[in-house]
């Protein structure tokens, strides 16, 4: 499934019962990691804790992201096992709150272009079970 060429990211988000919600990111250039980030979303922004951990993923994202534009990357593949972010990115589902509607405002203004790719959760998936773990490193 993996390519190991090029940019690759996989990223996942968590949500515990207390109300925590986590975020986890591993970037890769050709099959190497060169990068990983995770923990708790900031606190200051209700909008993610509100989505649960759906904001532990959109916020994964939007941080891969943020590295790839300070690091002047112009293409990535993120590998994802929830649906919903490849979704709204390709104009798919219609954002319909205020976070999903940052979301895609920050990807259509972001000077990259990603390639989304689906991973199924909880089966394996090496890079995936690492941004799982990092989400959960609350």
């Amino acid at each position: 499934m993996y390519r190991n060429s090029g940019i690759e990211i996989d990223v996942d988000g968590s949500w515990q019962s207390d109300g925590r919600v986590g975020y986890g990111l591993v970037i890769r250039r050709d099959g190497q990691e060169l990068y990983r980030e995770g923990g708790p979303v900031p606190a200051d922004d209700p909008d993610l804790r509100a989505h649960r951990q759906i904001g532990g993923e959109i916020y994964a994202v939007v941080q891969a992201i943020r590295w790839c534009v300070r690091h002047k990357v112009k293409a990535c593949t993120i590998y994802h096992d929830y649906e919903g972010l490849a979704r709204w990115a390709r104009g798919e589902w219609k954002p319909r709150t205020p976070l999903t509607k940052r979301y895609v405002d920050f990807l259509q203004r972001a000077p990259i272009h990603i390639t989304w790719v689906k991973v199924p959760a909880h089966t394996g998936q090496y890079w995936n079970e690492i941004a799982d773990r990092l989400a959960n490193s609350l």
